[in-house]
């Protein structure tokens, strides 16, 4: 039996939206203790990603006022809910990313990130 991405992503997602700014973006990971958020644009009460940021995009971000627009990572990958943890693992690999958004119905559901796959080798037997 395969372990697929939505038995071990990390859930509830926190996004924000295109228009934040880098300031309430690093009080929000630093508060959740996160490490990269969805970025948003919420068209006709649906929110459609447009990106995704990271602690890294912001690390060297000084003025907490720059747009997060301008700082994430445009090409954001994205894996359904019933993914393989295998399949997501060559995934990340091959892009050379460290997280992934998991959708269910065009939603986003979860997170799954480099630290979600060594919490899943380190509770689990590998065959």
């Amino acid at each position: 039996m395969s372990i697929l991405i939505k038995d071990f992503m990390s859930t509830p997602v926190t996004t924000c939206t295109i228009d934040a700014d880098v300031g309430r973006v690093r009080d929000i990971m630093k508060l959740k203790g996160f490490s990269a958020l969805p970025v948003v644009k919420v068209e006709s009460d649906v929110p459609n990603i447009r990106g995704i940021v990271t602690y890294r995009d912001i690390a060297g971000v000084y003025d907490d006022n720059v747009s997060v627009k301008q700082v994430m990572t445009e090409k954001v990958r994205v894996v359904q809910a019933d993914t393989t943890a295998r399949k997501s693992a060559e995934i990340m690999q091959q892009s050379g990313i460290h997280h992934l958004v998991v959708i269910d119905d065009n939603r986003i559901i979860g997170m799954a990130s480099a630290a979600d796959f060594v919490g899943l080798v380190a509770t689990h037997t590998l065959v």
